[in-house]
């Protein structure tokens, strides 16, 4: 797959995206670097792009799924 014929949508945007799934500026920060360190310094920007991404989904469902058992456990209720 060459991934420099593909649309690179702005950083802000992806960003933005991922804020409106539940993670907060620190988690969209923290991923980005992240990110940016796994890939290294030879790659292109849609390599960072994809891996950004891919890293940002994989956080977004992670908080997803802790957040019901945490609920339960900080409201003393069992579902």
């Amino acid at each position: 797959m060459d991934h420099a014929n593909y649309a690179i949508p702005p950083l802000q945007s992806v960003f933005d995206g991922a804020k409106r799934f539940g993670l907060n500026d620190a988690e969209v920060w923290q991923a980005f670097e992240d990110s940016v360190d796994e890939v290294g310094a030879d790659a292109t920007l849609s390599e960072y792009v994809q891996h950004l991404t891919g890293e940002l989904a994989r956080r977004i469902l992670h908080r997803q799924r802790c957040s019901p058992s945490e609920e339960r456990v900080h409201s003393g209720r069992r579902r």
